[in-house]
């Protein structure tokens, strides 16, 4: 007994055209016993009536013209493509190789752990000195503002102000542009 794969090749062969009288009525039996294959037949037919009926569709005259003129150049792309995978290399290898150099040349430096501490001891006091200016700063801003309350309110005006120029100015100048653009 055939299996549903081999009914599936006859089904190809019939659609081509291909399939021997003696196949087609084997095929057309199992067609009548086998629902699975029957509903899969019904589609295939449909889907080859489909493409029968569709019109062939030819490309522009100078289509391939066109096409061929919008390719870059061969040898630009290949040189384009060296140059990048040069860089790519010089990118990768030269920051390995210069910390290969560091380490070869400062190695035992930089293996001492008080060099670390130190460093480490110098940017911690530089960020907590940043924090105390970014503080006092902040402190004097609000000291200054408690004591003048009104600047806040200028401040908002200005915002106001700017904004609603910002907008005119896009509505007189930008906008109009555009339109006369597009005429």
């Amino acid at each position: 007994m055939m299996e549903h794969e081999d009914y599936y090749v006859l089904m190809m062969d019939a659609l081509d055209g291909e399939l021997a009288d003696g196949r087609k009525s084997e095929l057309e039996v199992h067609l009548r016993a086998c629902p699975t294959c029957a509903r899969e037949w019904q589609a295939l037919l449909a889907i080859d009536t489909l493409f029968r009926q569709t019109p062939a569709l030819a490309p522009a005259a100078d289509f391939a013209q066109r096409t061929l003129a919008r390719l870059p150049n061969r040898r630009y792309r290949v040189w384009l493509l060296g140059v990048m995978y040069a860089l790519l290399l010089v990118g990768g290898a030269l920051p390995m190789l210069l910390g290969y150099w560091v380490y070869s040349k400062w190695g035992t430096v930089l293996a001492e752990p008080t060099l670390w501490r130190t460093l480490w001891q110098g940017i911690s006091q530089t960020v907590q000195v940043a924090g105390t200016i970014l503080g006092a700063l902040l402190n004097g801003a609000a000291g200054f503002v408690i004591l003048h309350p009104s600047i806040v309110g200028w401040l908002l005006v200005l915002v106001g102000l700017v904004s609603l120029w910002g907008g005119m100015f896009r509505q007189l100048v930008i906008q109009p542009r555009r339109i006369s653009s597009h005429a």
